[in-house]
C-alpha cells in the first residue's frame, strides 16, 4: 500500500501540473472580482501575459500556457520559471521606472472562488501592479503624431543614458561583439519571417547578408573596440516607453529571450532614436537625440555603427509593425514608412559603403 501511494505521487503531481488553468483567476479579474478595485477593468490579451486596466491601476500576469512562447522564446509554462521570470522582471523594470512598477503581489483562487491576496510562497500566480500610463503618452505614438520637437528629442536622449546607467553591467569580459551579433544576426533572420507577406524572403536575406558580410569584414574592429562595449541589455524601444511632464519612463523592456540580454551599449540608443528618426521623416531629431544622450553619458558615439545598427534595428522593427498591423490596422502606415527607409537606407548605404 505505501509502495504503491509513493509511486503514485510523481503521476498525481504530474497531472495537477498539467491541468492547472489560469482561467478561474483571469474570469475573476476580467468580472471585477479584483480586491480593492471597484471597477470592471479593460482586458488587453498579449502574446505573453494578460494585462488589466483600472482607473488607476494596472494588473499583469504572465500566461504559463501560451506554446509559441514557451518554445520560442523561454519556458515559463511551471510555476517556479514563470515566477523566476516575473521577479526578474519586475525587478529590471522597476529600477528603471520605480514610479511606475509599484509591486510584486502574490494571489490566489480560494475554494469559495474568490480572489485572495497572499504571500508570495503560498500564490498561485504573481501579479505586477502597476500605476496606469495613457496610452497618448506611450512614446511612438507621440512621435507618430508629430509632438516631438528638437528640444524633447535631445531630452529622451539625456534622459535614456542616465535611465541606462542603472542597468547596464559591462559583460566585455564574458563576450565578444563578433559572436554577439552573428547571433542577433539569425535571429533577425527568423523574426523577420512574421512579415512574409509583406518582405519577402529575397529582401529580408539583403540585409542580413549585407550585415553578416559586414561583421566579417569588420571583424576586428567588432572583436576589439565593440567588444568593450558590451553590456547587459533590455527590449528597448519607442513602444516601450512613455513621454510625459517632460520625462521618460522606459516600460515593459525586460528581455523575453535570454541570449539578447546581451548587447551593445548604443543599441537602445539606436532603437529609440532610429524610431524618431523615421517615423517623423526628420533625421535633424536623431542628431539631436544623439546629442541629448552623448551629453550624460559622457560617451561619444562611434557614427561608423550607423551602418550596421540602423539597418539592425530597421528590420526589426518594420517586422514589428506589420505584425502589429494584422490586429491594429493603425500600425499600417507606420509599418509602410519604415519598410520605404529602411529601402531606401540599405541602398544608399550599398552605393557607398566602398568608400565608407
Amino acid at each position: 500500500m505505501g509502495l504503491v501511494a509513493i509511486a503514485t505521487r510523481p503521476l498525481l503531481l504530474y497531472c495537477f501540473l498539467m491541468t492547472y488553468s489560469q482561467k478561474p483567476l483571469i474570469e475573476l479579474v476580467k468580472a471585477g472580482k479584483t480586491p480593492g478595485e471597484t471597477t470592471i477593468p479593460k482586458h488587453i490579451e498579449t502574446v505573453i501575459s494578460n494585462v488589466f486596466v483600472f482607473e488607476n491601476l494596472v494588473y499583469k500576469v504572465y500566461k504559463n500556457d501560451n506554446d509559441f512562447f514557451n518554445q520560442g522564446f523561454r519556458d515559463i509554462s511551471t510555476t517556479s520559471a514563470r515566477f523566476d521570470f516575473t521577479r526578474r522582471d519586475f525587478t529590471w523594470n522597476q529600477t528603471l521606472s520605480p514610479s511606475i512598477y509599484l509591486e510584486l503581489r502574490g494571489v490566489e483562487v480560494t475554494e469559495e472562488g474568490e480572489i485572495s491576496f497572499v504571500e508570495e510562497d503560498q500564490a498561485e500566480e504573481l501579479v505586477m501592479v502597476m500605476n496606469r500610463v495613457e496610452a497618448n503618452d506611450v512614446l511612438f505614438e507621440k512621435i507618430v503624431r508629430g509632438e516631438i520637437e528638437k528640444s524633447e528629442s535631445f531630452t529622451i536622449g539625456k534622459q535614456l543614458a542616465t535611465s541606462l546607467k542603472k542597468v547596464q553591467k559591462s559583460l566585455s569580459e564574458k563576450f565578444n561583439f563578433y559572436e554577439v551579433f552573428g547571433s542577433r544576426i539569425r535571429d533577425l533572420r527568423a523574426w523577420i519571417k512574421s512579415a512574409a507577406d509583406y518582405i519577402s524572403e529575397e529582401e529580408s536575406g539583403k540585409y542580413c547578408d549585407f550585415l553578416e558580410d559586414y561583421r566579417n569584414k569588420n571583424r576586428e574592429w567588432f572583436l576589439g573596440e565593440l567588444t568593450q562595449g558590451i553590456v547587459v541589455d533590455g527590449d528597448f524601444h519607442s513602444h516601450n516607453a512613455s513621454f510625459f511632464g517632460n520625462t521618460l519612463y522606459l516600460m515593459d523592456t525586460f528581455v523575453p529571450k535570454e541570449e539578447w540580454g546581451v548587447g551593445h551599449q548604443f543599441l537602445p540608443l539606436y532603437r529609440i532614436g532610429v524610431d524618431v528618426w523615421v517615423l517623423t521623416g526628420d533625421k535633424s531629431l536623431f542628431k539631436s537625440f544623439v546629442e541629448g544622450y552623448e551629453s550624460e553619458a559622457g560617451l561619444k558615439v562611434d557614427r561608423k555603427l550607423d551602418i550596421p545598427f540602423v539597418i539592425y534595428v530597421s528590420a526589426i522593427m518594420v517586422s514589428y509593425l506589420y505584425m502589429l498591423q494584422k490586429t491594429d490596422p493603425t500600425k499600417k502606415e507606420s509599418a509602410e514608412r519604415f519598410h520605404k527607409f529602411l529601402r531606401d537606407y540599405f541602398e544608399n548605404v550599398q552605393a557607398h559603403v566602398g568608400i565608407l
